[in-house]
């Protein structure tokens, strides 16, 4: 026997194969497993990358969101700080500004395209038939600062000398002076709103027509609240700047001193009678038609048939026949009572101080603004004192202002060339047909609104004209031309072609009081960041000044113009469904289309939004959110959230997902809340802050993320907030 035959365990030449195969196999099977891991973790980490947009307008949309964000914050939290911690740093409040914001850089952009565009001299300015040569002449008369120092006094006296003299200059007052006939004058040829506001527009209860109308004035400090507070820094500090212009003016140092005071005195007299804003929502409260003769007879002491005949005096119907008034014609009065106690203080005071105060208020108004040192430094030292500026703004932003209000439609025909992108008008008219049909839907489902009151409210949504951009005349420069064809240049002579202009803007719109409101008609130019319901022609307008980002963007994913434009627009349908928008029916007319009951329920669903607002304080300056005169602005902002991302919900359905930003890891549900806080980025002086609080109809930016946001239960989940928390609280306000 074999020695390897001695144990049974012989081997085969087959077993040696086996081995081999099965080490070929382990060697195989781990050569998977590696390729298998390595698939694994590519797609768990790279399997998005073909889904990151890496174009310029993506990168540099990525880098401005990553810049303002400050992530240390937790969203939860505190959502303002993490949107806008680091913009706060890294943009410090101007030197010629109380605060600086996104919202007012956009302004600032918008008005540097203008400044380039008005600056363009290629060719000769034709400053008799074209509208944009008039405004580019007028914008370069506005900059010759010598030229006006040259003429600007012999204007001044020529007004002035029209109106029968300044008592405050030493100018002897004619025994029959009438401030009736004077007021009117300066209406209109001046746009004066210092005694009372006196107009044409759409009757708000009958909005196919135009009528009179009579308001409370526009006061020259920012609200009632400097005027009838204990003494205060602002009115100290606008009693000083009348008494250094007046000397300016060559008036007697003694006489300056005590007019100023006696003129501050009366404005603040008139102040007092006036209501203050936060008791002005509603509408149909305030709205009074008297005509002309009840006026006459129930305010006896001031010739009211006078006034307005002097006032349209120079005016004509088409047919040529010259506009009067008599007792049988109608007026608007917003707010009687105003009217009431005006009747009575006017015969506490003699003429001569009234004069005083109606022609100062010309002045401050219509020239002191625009004209060099001296006064232009005197009235820098009252904005200084108000912190409203460090240092003077530089001359052309002025002048741009001056022109873009003046001029609107011939400012915005070289704006809309030059930087409107067309592309942006059909995106936007899909936002909006999806954001009012989302309303339509939240409409549909409140339990609280009647079956009739939701079907008539559908109808209002269904019928809100929407204008975009600009309109389209501004294309045929004819047309514009046309719009502008009475508006006189003065070579050499600004402050003579400024008010030539303002003459005969304020003569176009007197001269509506014969026409029918034609719908058609923009109440604003395109060259504007801003936005507008009108709710007595139920429409909502977006300029092309808005159009751009941080609201809008072709570079943006559609989560970001959601967030952007799209609550905006939101915000602005909102607007008609509002504490005063509800009061307004389809056709733009005052009516009670809702039944007691379901206002009740709004009433009650809104003093929810006020009283929570009210408990909101901006740390800033430890001062309270007055929830009563911001409740509208809030339940627009609120209802505009809301139905923006229920747009946003159903364009997503619709259309293919956009890609991710690079760098940013967001959803996109996370990007649309980001974008809305973005917008609202900014910082101000604490004085500013105080009087934003006092005069705004709008929370401030951290309160306008803070409120919305908390109340919404989408932004809760997209950034998985938990119940209880400060962006999430359980007790909840809405309206929509």
């Amino acid at each position: 026997m074999r020695p390897d035959e001695e144990d049974g365990t012989t081997k085969s030449p087959g077993s040696r194969w086996t081995r081999i195969w099965a080490i070929i196999a382990l060697i195989l099977l781990i050569l998977f497993l590696l390729v298998l891991g390595a698939a694994i973790y590519f797609y768990i980490n790279y399997k998005d990358s073909s889904d990151v947009c890496l174009s310029p307008g993506c990168i540099k949309t990525a880098s401005v969101i990553l810049s303002s964000m400050n992530s240390s914050v937790d969203p939860c939290d505190d959502f303002y700080e993490f949107a806008c911690g680091q913009w706060i740093k890294g943009h410090p409040i101007p030197d010629d500004a109380p605060s600086v914001s996104n919202f007012e850089n956009l302004g600032q952009d918008l008005e540097f395209a203008l400044k380039e565009l008005l600056d363009e001299n290629d060719e000769p300015y034709d400053y008799e038939t074209s509208a944009v040569g008039k405004a580019k002449y007028f914008y370069n008369l506005c900059l010759n600062e010598s030229e006006i120092l040259d003429n600007w006094r012999t204007t001044f006296d020529e007004v002035v000398k029209s109106f029968g003299g300044w008592p405050s200059l030493g100018h002897q007052m004619k025994p029959d002076a009438s401030i009736e006939m004077l007021y009117a004058d300066m209406v209109a040829k001046f746009k004066a709103d210092s005694l009372f506001k006196a107009t044409v527009q759409p009757d708000d209860k009958n909005s196919q027509r135009h009528v009179l109308l009579i308001d409370q004035p526009q006061l020259n400090l920012f609200a009632r609240d400097f005027y009838v507070a204990a003494e205060n820094e602002e009115r100290m500090a606008y009693l000083q700047l009348i008494r250094d212009v007046l000397i300016l003016l060559d008036a007697d140092r003694t006489r300056a001193t005590l007019d100023a005071k006696e003129i501050i005195d009366f404005e603040t007299a008139l102040a007092n009678i006036t209501m203050a804003d936060e008791h002005r929502h509603d509408i149909a409260e305030l709205y009074t038609k008297i005509t002309l003769g009840e006026m006459r007879r129930s305010l006896p002491h001031f010739n009211w048939p006078l006034f307005f005949n002097r006032m349209f005096k120079d005016l004509h119907e088409k047919n040529g026949k010259r506009i009067t008034f008599d007792d049988n014609t109608e007026v608007v009065v917003y707010g009687y009572e105003f009217l009431r106690r005006l009747d009575v203080l006017i015969p506490q005071y003699d003429n001569r101080l009234i004069v005083n105060y109606l022609e100062w208020c010309w002045f401050f108004k219509t020239m002191l603004r625009d004209l060099p040192d001296p006064f232009a430094l005197t009235i820098f030292k009252f904005y200084k004192t108000l912190n409203i500026m460090n240092v003077q703004k530089v001359r052309w932003h002025g002048c741009v202002t001056r022109i873009n209000s003046l001029m609107p439609m011939a400012t915005s025909a070289i704006y809309v060339k030059n930087h409107f992108d067309h592309e942006a008008k059909q995106q936007v008219e899909e936002m909006i047909s999806l954001i009012m049909e989302s309303f339509v839907d939240l409409l549909l489902s409140e339990d609280w609104l009647t079956k009739e009151t939701k079907q008539t409210a559908k109808q209002k949504v269904n019928e809100m004209k929407r204008k975009i951009g600009y309109p389209d005349y501004l294309n045929d420069p004819a047309a514009v031309n046309n719009e502008y064809k009475t508006f006189k240049v003065y070579p050499g002579h600004y402050y003579q072609t400024k008010f030539s202009f303002y003459e005969q803007y304020q003569r176009d719109v007197l001269e509506r009081i014969t026409e029918a409101v034609d719908r058609e008609r923009w109440v604003a130019g395109a060259a504007l960041v801003n936005a507008f319901y009108s709710p007595n022609t139920n429409e909502i307008i977006f300029p092309a000044g808005i159009l751009q980002p941080v609201f809008y963007s072709k570079d943006f994913p559609s989560s970001m113009n959601f967030g952007g434009i799209g609550v905006v627009i939101g915000h602005e349908i909102t607007h008609g469904f509002d504490d005063r928008g509800r009061l307004y029916d389809n056709l733009g007319n005052i009516r009670q289309w809702w039944d007691n009951a379901t206002i009740s329920k709004f009433e009650h669903k809104a003093q929810c939004i006020e009283k929570q607002y009210s408990s909101y304080v901006l740390d800033q300056i430890n001062m309270q959110i007055n929830g009563k005169s911001t409740k509208g602005e809030n339940i627009a902002d609120n209802g505009g959230l809301k139905q923006a991302y229920r747009a946003y919900k159903k364009y997503e359905k619709r259309h293919s997902r956009p890609p991710r930003l690079p760098g940013v890891n967001l959803t996109h549900d996370q990007l649309f809340f980001l974008n809305y806080a973005q917008i609202w980025c900014g910082t101000m002086n604490d004085k500013e802050a105080i009087r934003k609080l006092r005069t705004s109809e709008h929370s401030p930016g951290p309160i306008r993320v803070k409120g919305p946001l908390s109340n919404s239960y989408d932004f809760a989940k997209a950034y998985n907030c938990e119940p209880g928390s400060q962006m999430n609280p359980r007790e909840k306000c809405r309206v929509w």
